[in-house]
């Protein structure tokens, strides 16, 4: 019996629902404004390149937290960190619904990004402490499924929102989610797990604590995966694909929906399973096999002009890889990550999916634009392939419990 068979699975245990419940909740508004902030920006009378600076000053924002988001969850613990994060969310949601201009509405979303990184990180460093080692990648797939579950179901109710009550509807409806949320937070984060007990770091401390891990191939993989996983969404599937859709394949707008459709379900139907292997067998059992999937689906996306069809179901298995990925990817930080947590290796983690989710649509886009989709494609399969031979380096065991690191020499007088 293998030690995964030992431990309570994560659903099991009511700390780790409850957690859950957070997240759904936080889900299910973020995609009740995805159908309506395009057209909410666009009723401001600015053009398509300005709206995507939304989005682009929303991941920036994130980015630039990341790490003092993990700083705040060493020094002031994982619930106020995530209290706090779910808080500025939700002041910046109803911002950006009162907004007046559209500078205001960039402005909103910006500090939005703010609070994503402060809540995300407090969250996944509790489920890190929670967890143990040999059931995180069970925990990672079902943490990202919560997530892709309210996304999917969102856009119906904002959509429902907006023609019944208007655009701005949606943003404060969201806010009030996240205010339900935030007390959910407040009570299911009270007190401390018995596994892994924190110990609040100042944020020299904590980055001193973290500095072995860049030396761990683990926790090194795991941000490469992390990386590939948000570069491959960005990029490939969600910016240059429906471009690629509409120019070279002739889809129809609604073609090219139910294709990203096939990329979400790709993701859904593995999850849970990829993560279960992950625990069962050992992270480089499944992160191998998704990487490489990852890889070759998102190379031949380029290829499929003399059959259409085949991008759908390329994109399924691009969802997958990236599922699968991301799923391995936790455990293997579950793994390298002391048990009594790190918020600043979780923020550093966070941020290189930020990384890859912002420069992969530019990066791409200008490749294609100067050669051709076929080798934008092929540039956008490097990251999954290169992190692929980086993982051939972890072992070929099942999970390890993480070293401890050693406490930094205090100095008396």
């Amino acid at each position: 019996m293998s030690e995964a068979d030992t431990v309570v699975p994560p659903l099991r245990r009511p700390e780790f629902r409850r957690l859950l419940a957070i997240s759904i909740t936080v889900a299910l508004g973020f995609g009740m404004m995805i159908p309506v902030l395009p057209l909410y920006a666009k009723s401001f009378g600015v053009g398509i390149t300005l709206i995507g600076l939304i989005q682009f000053v929303f991941g920036l924002t994130r980015f630039s937290f990341g790490l003092v988001g993990g700083l705040v969850v060493d020094r002031f613990g994982e619930r106020a960190s995530t209290v706090t994060g779910l808080l500025i969310v939700s002041g910046s949601s109803y911002a950006a619904g009162f907004a007046d201009s559209f500078p205001q509405l960039v402005i909103a979303r910006g500090v939005g990004g703010a609070g994503s990184a402060l809540f995300i990180g407090g969250l996944m460093n509790r489920i890190l402490r929670i967890i143990e080692p040999a059931a995180m990648g069970r925990a990672t797939g079902a943490f990202r499924a919560s997530f892709l579950v309210g996304i999917a179901i969102g856009p119906i109710f904002g959509g429902v929102l907006a023609q019944n009550f208007g655009l701005t509807a949606p943003f404060h409806v969201y806010a009030t989610g996240l205010l339900i949320a935030t007390a959910i937070a407040w009570v299911v984060m009270a007190g401390q797990p018995g596994i892994g007990e924190a110990q609040k770091k100042s944020p020299l401390e904590a980055l001193r604590a973290a500095r072995p891990l860049f030396g761990d191939v683990r926790y090194v993989v795991a941000l490469f995966a992390t990386l590939v996983g948000w570069w491959t969404i960005s990029g490939p599937a969600q910016t240059v694909g429906p471009i690629f859709g509409a120019d070279v394949l002739g889809f129809s707008e609604q073609q090219i929906g139910f294709a990203i459709t096939m990329l979400a379900l790709g993701e859904i139907g593995i999850l849970l399973v990829a993560g279960r292997l992950a625990d069962r067998y050992g992270r480089r059992a499944v992160l191998l096999p998704s990487l490489a999937a990852t890889a070759v689906s998102t190379a031949l996306l380029g290829y499929t002009d003399a059959a259409p069809w085949a991008y759908y179901v390329l994109l399924m298995i691009m969802g997958a890889g990236i599922a699968a990925g991301g799923a391995a990817a936790g455990g293997l930080l579950a793994d390298s990550i002391p048990r009594g947590g790190s918020g600043a290796a979780v923020g550093v983690n966070q941020m290189a999916g930020d990384v890859g989710y912002l420069i992969s649509p530019t990066a791409i886009g200008a490749v294609v634009e100067t050669t051709s989709f076929r080798v934008g494609y092929l540039v956008g399969a490097l990251p999954a392939a290169l992190a692929c031979v980086a993982s051939l380096r972890l072992s070929k065991g099942g999970p390890q419990e993480p070293a401890e690191v050693p406490a930094e020499p205090q100095v008396v007088g």
